[in-house]
């Protein structure tokens, strides 16, 4: 057996065991998918928006905040603009003449994670919910996630569930499936404790907590994925409300998503690299589950980017060119090269694909794009998923160069 076979063999394993494990976790707990526990407290929340040339969202994400359903007197809502350019201050300071609970934070640019610590300076509430500029909540949503802390106190960190706002062209429509399939994977990752982001649009954490630890790390081109490790390394827990929802808006341009995911995969190659050392340590899932789960994720994406090169180069090109000699009359089974090694990946390729097909459908299952969606699945997968090849190149080429610098503005 050579190595190649070898490869295939272990990528194919992995793979498997993955959608197995998965779905194994979503069969056992289906029906409490959309549970949270009632809130009863009911302790302050300090939301800190970010913003930075913002002016096109600003004042739609605070009207969403400001019909957040909470109890009188325990909301406040701090904008923190970072050096903002445009009509951002402006209409802040509008909207604040009328909302009291409104206060705004002007400060030079240092980047999204060092506004979020400046905010949490002159926050006073128990809790601190982190919304982008551009993030609009459901109304009952943060009464969907306050339960998490009152039931666990060892509970840090409690995440929403993202959907997309915009679904006009090609590229928003299938990042609004992306957004749903994520959601639902991360929703099955809470039932073994392995929450490993809380999502920028909306996340809850405990004040004292971040105060400890010293708030968010700002070398970091993923605050928000940084910050969650930095938690479940420390022995706390991260939770998910999946009946919690924030709409966010997402880049409308190849381009654009480009650039947000370049900067995704900086970030979460940088995170990898800072906490590697903890790999099968600890006393949660964190160093024995998690750290290993995201590191093969990217180790397998590389490995298919090479083998798909190599694919297409080697076998793709000799098929190519071997078409007139079909049409000649020569078997096209004497160079195909069938034997039970090839039989036998074939036959893990399409058990793969089968249990990939599940497990979209039970992603998409409770969601919009339920209709038409087999259709739906198959662009995701042969047109929409291809598309991350492009930004994971270009941020392992960035991150080799120590090019490491914020993307998307």
């Amino acid at each position: 057996m050579d190595g190649l076979t070898i490869t295939y063999l272990v990528m194919f394993f992995f793979g498997i065991y993955f959608l197995f494990l998965f779905l194994i976790l979503y069969r056992r707990n289906k029906k409490s998918l959309y549970d949270f526990p009632e809130a009863k407290l009911f302790q302050k929340v300090s939301f800190i928006v970010p913003a930075y040339n913002e002016e096109e969202s600003i004042e739609e994400t605070l009207k969403a905040l400001l019909e957040i359903e909470y109890p009188k007197g325990k909301k406040e809502i701090i904008v923190v603009n970072d050096g903002s350019k445009d009509r951002t201050r402006e209409i802040v300071e509008r909207i604040m003449k009328e909302h009291k609970e409104i206060k705004l934070l002007n400060k030079e640019n240092s980047g999204k994670a060092d506004s979020i610590n400046q905010g949490l300076k002159i926050a006073s509430g128990e809790l601190i919910a982190i919304t982008d500029a551009d993030s609009y909540p459901q109304k009952d949503a943060l009464l969907r996630m306050i339960g998490y802390f009152e039931e666990d106190e060892k509970v840090a960190a409690v995440t929403s569930r993202v959907l997309v706002k915009n679904k006009g062209g090609f590229i928003e429509k299938f990042q609004g499936l992306d957004y749903a399939i994520i959601a639902w994977s991360r929703k099955i990752l809470d039932y073994i404790d392995s929450v490993y982001v809380t999502n920028g649009p909306l996340s809850i954490y405990r004040k004292r907590i971040l105060d400890q630890i010293g708030g968010f790390d700002i070398k970091n081109m993923t605050e928000d994925i940084e910050l969650t490790w930095h938690l479940l390394s420390l022995g706390y827990k991260t939770k998910m409300s999946y009946s919690a929802i924030v709409y966010t808006t997402v880049p409308s341009t190849i381009k654009k998503w480009i650039n947000q995911r370049v900067r995704w995969n900086l970030g979460g190659i940088q995170t990898i690299n800072k906490y590697k050392k903890n790999i099968a340590r600890g006393t949660n899932l964190f160093g024995f589950f998690i750290i290993p789960y995201v590191t093969l994720s990217f180790i397998l994406a590389i490995v298919g980017i090479i083998l798909l090169a190599r694919f297409l180069w080697i076998k793709g090109a000799f098929y190519i060119f071997s078409i007139p000699l079909f049409f000649s009359g020569y078997n096209l089974s004497y160079f195909l090269h069938f034997n039970f090694l090839v039989t036998f990946l074939f036959i893990l390729g399409f058990i793969f694909m089968i249990l990939s097909l599940i497990y979209y459908l039970s992603a998409v299952s409770g969601t919009e794009f339920k209709k038409k969606s087999i259709k739906n699945i198959f662009v995701y997968i042969f047109l929409y998923r291809p598309l991350y090849v492009i930004p994971l190149i270009l941020a392992l080429y960035k991150f080799i160069r120590r090019d490491i610098r914020w993307y998307t503005k």
